[in-house]
């Protein structure tokens, strides 16, 4: 197999991954201000719903389906037996969800929600033909990012001309949904010459069931303390406002985050296919060097959302969402808590096929944000399920360090935090003063983010960490290389 490039296939996926949210996040100020929180708040309680089902649509196939085709990239024929088994086998609970959502809308249980659910019943069937799995297995996210780019711009563009007042919250939806699947039935065309024909007699689709269940457990798991925390703060609080402000927090936080966990989709077939051909030295080597990323750029990114949410949240969503500050103060820890456990649950115990290990975690996780969140969204609304959120990530992370302490050493990866660390309190102490004193508006927090990137970077370098050393070093071997 032709040795595809982690770096590369990084930075596609950081932009894959970024797309996902940076869109949105472009268009957060215009419908913070035409939705208000109000709206903003209903269209995130509809999609938490919504979710519930998207999630047994799915019935863990994503993980499970990108770890088989990764374990066949040299072979055509059975990557193309996987594919259509796959395809077929996910069309029963894609099926099943599509007509409980439905009979649930029309029996008037979603209330003032039914016409949003309608609408997202298209994200039900996008499901039904995504084949992202298909390209990540084999390693190929260049293709995605330029057709994810082209059809989220045109949805874009859609929201900014359609989407004009808090009645056209339907719209707004219905835009959202439709980008969702016409990127996944043209991501179709890309197929062409990557599948053989074969007889259908050849395929056992249900032979897929039993694994892609191991992983549906922890998919829904992983629901209950990321989208439970929206479907709760509705149901306790009454409040679409609440909902609202917690939306818009998150999402933002969710771009830093993105740039640290992006690399463990990429690390999942490359760590699969190392692990089936008996490279196990090499996979140990790319957990550890997938940590030392995570704190590196996890620290910095954590410390500067706490530090620039009042600078920035005033101008970027407006003044009627200034309650996003502490929640977006409060949920930055999830960028560093998430990383830590996205590589050891991503890139070790799913890769080594240690599906128990990582089910059992995430359902303790599960657990206590669940026992977590009732009484905190009770007593603290929104600012109570971002805590919820952060002990309950804690929790996963303290449980899946110690499932892989005999692959991983913990005191290893606790002193590759240190430089990170001293180069984060470092930077925090100089852009904590701008922070506070500096009136909110654009120039300013993009002069607080552009002073933290420098004096971080500046210390990094000054201190020698030993990944951006490498990674520097490496850069001036290909210069040399390339001058000779």
């Amino acid at each position: 197999m032709s040795q595809k490039s982690i770096k590369k296939n990084y930075i596609y996926n950081v932009i894959y991954q970024i797309l996902i949210i940076i869109i949105p996040v472009v268009v957060t100020p215009y419908i913070s201000r035409v939705l208000d929180p109000e709206g903003v708040g209903q269209y995130s309680f509809s999609l938490s719903l919504i979710t519930y089902f998207t999630i047994f649509a799915s019935l863990g196939f994503g993980t499970y389906a990108q770890r088989e085709v990764a374990k066949h990239q040299n072979d055509k024929q059975k990557q193309t037996i996987v594919f259509w088994e796959i395809f077929l086998c996910r069309l029963i609970p894609v099926f099943l969800s599509l007509m409980l959502n439905f009979i649930l809308a029309f029996c008037g249980v979603y209330c003032q929600y039914t016409n949003l659910m309608l609408l997202f019943s298209i994200n039900i069937i996008a499901i039904a033909v995504d084949i992202t799995f298909f390209f990540q297995g084999n390693e190929e996210f260049g293709k995605l990012v330029v057709l994810n780019l082209i059809i989220k711009i045109l949805g874009t563009v859609g929201i900014f001309v359609f989407v004009k007042s808090f009645d056209d919250i339907w719209i707004y939806a219905l835009l959202n949904s439709l980008v969702l699947i016409v990127t996944n039935l043209i991501m179709w065309l890309l197929l062409r010459g990557k599948l053989i024909r074969i007889r259908i007699c050849e395929l056992q689709p249900m032979r897929h069931l039993r694994g892609s269940l191991r992983l549906f457990i922890p998919a829904l798991a992983v629901s209950l303390y990321t989208v439970l925390d929206k479907t709760l703060i509705g149901f306790i609080t009454h409040s679409d406002a609440e909902n609202g402000f917690y939306e818009q927090a998150e999402k933002i936080v969710k771009m830093s985050m993105t740039l640290v966990t992006c690399l463990g989709t990429v690390m999942i077939p490359r760590n699969s296919y190392e692990i089936e051909h008996g490279n196990v030295e090499q996979v140990q080597t790319n957990n550890y060097n997938a940590i030392h990323f995570v704190w590196l750029l996890g620290m910095p990114l954590m410390a500067g959302n706490i530090l620039i949410a009042n600078n920035m949240i005033p101008w970027f969503l407006g003044e009627n969402f200034c309650q996003s500050i502490i929640l977006m103060q409060v949920l930055s820890g999830l960028i560093l808590i998430i990383g830590i456990s996205n590589v050891i649950g991503l890139q070790y115990l799913l890769p080594y096929q240690k599906d128990r290990q990582f089910t059992f975690a995430i359902l303790i996780g599960a657990l206590v944000n669940l026992c977590l969140n009732i009484p905190l969204i009770h007593f603290f609304g929104a600012l109570g399920a971002a805590w919820s959120s952060i002990l309950a990530e804690l929790t996963v992370t303290l449980i899946m360090l110690i499932m892989s302490s005999k692959h991983l050493e913990l005191g290893k990866i606790l002193r590759m935090s240190l430089k990170p660390l001293l180069a984060s309190l470092l930077m925090s102490a100089t852009i904590y003063p701008l922070s506070y004193f500096l009136i909110p508006s654009v120039l300013h927090t993009f002069l607080i983010i552009l002073i933290g990137v420098v004096v971080y970077g500046l210390f990094i370098l000054i201190l020698r960490d030993k990944l951006v050393m490498d990674l520097l070093n490496g850069i001036k071997l290909r210069i040399k290389s390339k001058q000779n």
